[in-house]
């Protein structure tokens, strides 16, 4: 993730989102840094 984090910043991307199962919660949020949000997700296909 901190690649991942570093990449996004040195391309100029403003913000880096994340879907996770449930049982990885802690591990994105604690460990990475990622914060809980509200969102809207439409299912296309």
């Amino acid at each position: 993730m901190r690649r991942a984090v570093e990449g996004a910043r040195a391309a100029g991307c403003e913000w880096m989102f994340v879907d996770f199962e449930p049982h990885l919660e802690s591990f994105y949020l604690e460990s990475c840094g990622f914060r809980p949000t509200s969102a809207g997700l439409v299912h296309l296909r």
